[in-house]
């Protein structure tokens, strides 16, 4: 069940992402991966570190960690997501490490250790930071893993050529990577009870995405004000992230979001002394959990 949780967190960030790494794979595997799934991705490293292709292997780490993570092994899949971050950064790919980052943060917030978690983000800044500098590259393999943030489609990138690749770049980082990176940093801080500073890293991440995340900020306001004691904003943010859920794109996991914010939101009814209200979103999230657990 743990492995269960941690693949639907950590391949939801990549349906953020909204295309695979790399083309032996796709994203549905990666969200329910088997045995295979893992014998698959281990001949794809070691083909490429027999080619020597650093970027190859690089990429396929990145893949191999969540799956082990979906598989239950945590220790295998934060072993292979570091080993990722160090060959990003090792080729100048800053935008490969803070993905890899991004992911085990992920990881180990699912797994309830925010705390460690943190470390791991405040790199992903870093990694932002290098990508910035004008001498910094930035893969076409890459950005392949993150440009539909933009809304740009796999297909559009046969088109592009250097230039318009460089182009793109600050785009990318400042409406997409740094508000999702402060929106998992919010998220991790409230965890752990640095509340101001959580409201902080949120506002920000509401302010840079301009609604593109809604989902997941609104989410993690309603956290935050549900560690704040205050409930009726608690329920109100919540329900602007159910609304934004209409919005996303029909993606392998959204139905986890929507129960999970079914589920905040019968916490607060019930400390709120509602249970009338409390019983019909309890009710939401069983008969939509029963729906995936029927329909995988």
């Amino acid at each position: 069940m743990t492995g269960h949780r941690i693949a639907l967190a950590t391949v939801m960030l990549f349906h953020l992402l909204a295309c695979s790494l790399d083309a032996q794979i796709s994203q549905q595997t990666l969200s329910q991966p088997t045995p295979q799934t893992r014998q698959q991705l281990t001949k794809a490293l070691q083909e490429y570190r027999a080619k020597k292709d650093l970027h190859g292997e690089a990429l396929t780490l990145l893949q191999l960690g969540i799956a082990e993570a979906g598989l239950g092994n945590a220790d295998g899949a934060r072993s292979n997501l570091l080993e990722a971050v160090r060959k990003m950064h090792a080729q100048d790919d800053a935008i490969g490490a803070w993905l890899a980052l991004m992911t085990v943060a992920q990881m180990e917030v699912t797994l309830g250790r925010p705390a460690e978690a943190i470390p791991h983000v405040e790199k992903a800044f870093t990694m932002i930071n290098e990508a910035k500098g004008a001498t910094a590259s930035f893969s076409l393999d890459t950005l392949l893993a993150v440009g539909s943030i933009a809304g740009i489609s796999p297909q559009m990138f046969q088109q592009l050529d250097k230039s318009i690749v460089a182009a793109m770049k600050p785009m990318i980082l400042q409406y997409s990577l740094e508000p999702m990176t402060h929106d998992l940093y919010g998220s991790a801080l409230t965890q752990v009870g640095q509340l101001e500073k959580a409201e902080a890293e949120l506002r920000t991440a509401a302010a840079g995405a301009m609604g593109t995340y809604d989902f997941s900020i609104e989410s993690h306001f309603g956290d935050l004000r549900l560690r704040q004691q205050r409930y009726d904003e608690a329920r109100d943010h919540y329900m602007k992230a159910l609304n934004a859920t209409s919005k996303m794109p029909q993606i392998p996991g959204d139905q986890v979001i929507k129960t999970g914010i079914y589920e905040r939101l019968t916490r607060v009814e019930t400390i709120t002394g509602h249970p009338e209200e409390a019983k019909r979103w309890a009710e939401k999230a069983r008969s939509l959990s029963n729906s995936r657990t029927e329909n995988p």
